[in-house]
């Protein structure tokens, strides 16, 4: 990791899960976010997450359709629903200002049964345009969920497909990349209830990167990570440099918390 990335992690770190920290900060580097996903399981989470902070002041939501999640909104709450074929140009107009871009967004376990074609552009091509919207936005700080096992040069379809979505949201270039790396997501809409209980009894057998993580926690992790590197940014400790950092179980376990992903 690079040196200046972690000693303004460590610097924020000491106090940036407690919630005094967050009044501490209000109104000395507030944030307006942008996110893709947001009807999801993780994506929802995020924008319950973000509406609740205090340090975001705005925050715009794109949807692929008219929904009613968002019917009674919080005034810093904007809905921008747009063609997924011409997401970039449609968000770009919205995305002015942006200082955060998160996207939780994908095709999941469904992936298996559509068309490999229809996969990479609902994986890699809507989410590189909506990364490229926010950058020429001027977001500097981005978070973007993959998968565990994530690699380009896999023999498994799916993992190929996934690491080559992480190569091309790379290729934006912001001053940070976070790139997050979940294995089976718990409290999802998609996994039985009763993973719940049986995957963390498997955690013992398995390599740390495939250890289960419940939504609310991943919601935390890129909210909270994406944070504190706007933070540092905007204290001035910020390498010159793009940096991109992966995170797995183990770099996202600082961030869990007991409670509901509206929960600081």
């Amino acid at each position: 990791m690079n040196m200046l990335w972690f000693a303004a992690e460590q610097n924020i770190r000491r106090c940036a899960i407690a919630t005094e920290w967050r009044r501490d900060q209000v109104g000395e580097a507030q944030y307006s976010a942008v996110v893709l996903g947001a009807t999801g399981n993780v994506g929802g989470c995020i924008v319950q997450l973000l509406i609740k902070n205090p340090l975001c002041k705005k925050l715009v939501v794109v949807t692929r359709r008219k929904t009613n999640a968002f019917a009674d909104p919080d005034p810093k709450v904007f809905e921008v629903v747009v063609n997924m074929d011409r997401l970039e140009q449609e968000v770009a107009p919205h995305a002015q200002g942006i200082d955060v871009a998160l996207a939780a967004f994908g095709v999941g376990k469904g992936s298996a049964k559509m068309p490999e074609e229809e996969v990479r552009k609902i994986e890699i091509a809507y989410p590189e345009a909506f990364c490229r919207a926010a950058k020429a936005g001027g977001a500097r700080v981005c978070g973007v969920m993959t998968a565990a096992g994530a690699d380009p040069e896999s023999g498994l379809k799916y993992a190929k497909i996934i690491g080559e979505k992480e190569k091309a949201v790379e290729s934006v270039k912001f001053d940070f990349l976070g790139i997050y790396r979940p294995a089976v997501i718990l409290g999802n809409a998609n996994t039985p209830n009763v993973l719940s209980y049986v995957m963390p009894l498997l955690h013992w057998t398995l390599p740390s990167k495939y250890h289960s993580i419940h939504k609310n926690d991943l919601a935390r992790a890129m909210v909270a990570q994406s944070e504190q590197v706007f933070l540092a940014i905007a204290q001035g400790n910020a390498p010159k440099e793009a940096t991109v950092k992966i995170l797995e179980y183990k770099d996202m376990e600082p961030f869990f918390i007991k409670g509901e992903c509206g929960e600081a």
